[in-house]
């Protein structure tokens, strides 16, 4: 990847001693920056220079510090002391909804996946913030031709179709596929149970409800968290979390079999920052001590199986209380006055009838 940025490349010709190490890590590509701070440290105090990016979290679970545009990070797990094998490199791609190409499209996640390939070749593993449902739809309506990408243009319109062209490539490069997202009857019951606790928010779903095809991707997550604090926590942050622990589960599992690893995570561009921001956390510096600890695996399964508990669905009785109770109040009430109005002799004295002989 740094052989093929232009940039990079001229850098042991005196480019660098040139211009100066912050211009030119300035002028690299993003994923060429990463890589640069992966193979030369040194390079971390000229990207301190250029300030922090905003939502982006970085290599080795540290902030990587160049400003990107596009939704996309990276993650580095070294061996332990004493360990032959076992690096984890992760990278984070964000997508937005039925775009193909372009920031933040599927075009994105390709480029990566061929500078992966081309660094390693198809021995990479993907992570998708699908429920295996999806996944498994998606591949079965989706099989690749002749080893060719099905075009953008048959896919437009259709549910989840960002993801399609990546999953193609992962069929062709025959490179292992995960979903990693909770099932939507666990999301939608917790979602409901906390609706029913907090009737405020319940209640303000009647004007939130025409507004919901309006936002999209982050602005989204950024709405619903805005006027829904705590139920938008049981969807996106619950989801975020999940899908942190099932990559850190993977990468703990790999890591401990000596085994070195690169996966490729794509998430929706709404869960892209919760995740990016966990995994900051997860996979600090101390990330190869944690990932040797039993204690740690089994946080990550406690906590996994309380985010996929089943709670009652309160779905039919929440339509109930909020809406159908409502509408038989005050249908009862049209009909209360109705048979007053009449019994009262109010309507022949307002609406005088006509007698014909």
């Amino acid at each position: 990847v740094l052989a093929q940025d232009p940039i990079a490349a001229a850098w042991p010709r005196g480019l660098g001693d040139r211009l100066g190490k912050p211009a030119v890590f300035a002028m690299l590509s993003p994923v060429a920056r990463q890589l640069w701070l992966r193979s030369a440290p040194g390079l971390r105090a000229a990207a301190a220079r250029l300030g922090p990016p905003a939502g982006h979290a970085g290599v080795g679970g540290r902030s990587w510090l160049p400003q990107a545009r596009f939704a996309t990070t990276v993650f580095n797990v070294k061996p332990r002391k004493g360990q032959t094998g076992g690096e984890q490199t992760l990278f984070v791609v964000g997508l937005n909804e039925g775009k193909f190409f372009g920031q933040d499209g599927a075009e994105e996640g390709l480029k990566l996946l061929e500078r992966v390939a081309e660094q390693q070749g198809p021995k990479y593993n993907l992570l998708f913030s699908l429920t295996e449902r999806e996944l498994n739809t998606l591949e079965e309506d989706h099989k690749i031709k002749n080893q060719r990408l099905t075009p953008s243009r048959d896919l437009e319109g259709q549910r989840n179709c960002e993801f399609i062209p990546i999953i193609q490539a992962g069929m062709i490069d025959k490179s292992g596929r995960r979903a990693l997202g909770r099932i939507l009857r666990t999301t939608q019951g917790h979602v409901a149970w906390q609706l029913w606790k907090n009737p405020r928010e319940a209640i303000k779903l009647f004007w939130a409800y025409w507004k919901r095809k309006q936002h999209k991707n982050v602005a989204c997550r950024e709405f619903w968290s805005k006027h829904f604090p705590v139920c938008s926590h049981a969807y996106f942050e619950e989801n975020a979390e999940l899908i942190v622990i099932r990559t850190a589960e993977l990468m703990t599992a790999a890591h401990s079999q000596g085994k070195d690893s690169t996966w490729v995570l794509l998430v929706s561009n709404q869960y892209f920052q919760p995740v990016a921001e966990r995994l900051n956390l997860m996979l600090d510096a101390g990330a190869p001590e944690k990932m040797g600890s039993t204690d740690f695996s089994r946080h990550l399964r406690e906590r996994a199986t309380e985010l996929c508990a089943e709670v009652p669905d309160l779905t039919a009785l929440l339509l109930f209380v909020y809406l159908g109770f409502p509408i038989l109040v005050v249908q009862s009430a049209w009909y209360g006055f109705e048979r007053v109005w009449h019994n009262s002799g109010a309507h022949d004295k307002v609406f005088v009838p006509e007698y014909r002989d």
